[in-house]
C-alpha cells in the first residue's frame, strides 16, 4: 500500500507528538548529563541538557520517506544552540534548523527544535545516526535509529 504525500505528512506529525508525550521529564532526566562532553576549560558546566533518549523511526523498505526527529531539551541556556545530525543514510535531504534562541524551560524537556527530513529508498536494515546540539562549549549527542522494514511503524517488543 502506497501513501500519499500528505498521510505521510500527518503520521510524522503524529509521531513527534506521541514523541513529545511520552518523554516526561522523568523519563528524561535519568539521560541527563550522559552525553555532554567535558566544557573547556575555564567554563562552567551546561545548564541546559539534550535528552539521549533514542528516537528511532520505522518505515518501509524501497521508497523515499518523509520523517523528522525531536531535540527535547531542558534548562536554560544564554547563547543559541545549535542543531546538526552526523551519520544519516547517503542521499538523505535534510535542512538545519534554526538555532534555538537563548531561553529557559525549567527542569522539563520540550521539543525545540524539529529536523525534518526525506530518506532515499533504502534497503532493509537499522540505520544508526545521531542528532548534537551545542551551546559553543558543550556537545550534548541524542542517538537515532532508523529501521527499513517491510511496512510502517515501530513494534513496542
Amino acid at each position: 500500500m502506497r501513501l500519499t504525500r500528505s498521510v505521510k505528512m500527518a503520521l510524522a506529525v503524529a509521531t513527534g507528538l506521541a514523541l513529545t508525550l511520552a518523554i516526561s521529564p522523568s523519563t528524561a532526566s535519568a539521560a541527563v548529563g550522559t552525553g555532554s562532553a567535558a566544557p573547556a576549560a575555564g567554563t562552567s558546566q551546561a545548564t541546559w541538557h539534550l535528552s539521549d533518549y533514542e528516537q528511532r523511526v520505522c518505515l518501509p523498505a524501497g521508497q523515499s520517506n518523509f520523517t523528522y526527529f525531536i531535540a527535547f531539551v531542558a534548562g536554560s541556556w544564554s547563547s543559541p544552540l545549535h542543531v546538526d545530525m552526523h551519520g544519516l543514510p547517503e542521499g538523505t535531504d535534510w535542512g538545519l534548523p534554526h538555532p534555538i534562541a537563548p531561553g529557559s524551560n525549567g527542569d522539563r524537556y520540550v521539543g525545540m527544535a524539529w529536523v525534518a527530513m526525506t530518506l532515499p529508498p533504502l534497503d532493509f536494515g537499522e540505520y544508526r545516526a545521531e542528532m548534537t546540539l551545542t551551546d559553543g562549549v558543550v556537545t550534548q549527542s541524542m542517538p537515532v535509529l532508523i529501521t527499513i522494514q517491510e511496512q510502517w511503524g515501530c513494534s513496542p517488543w
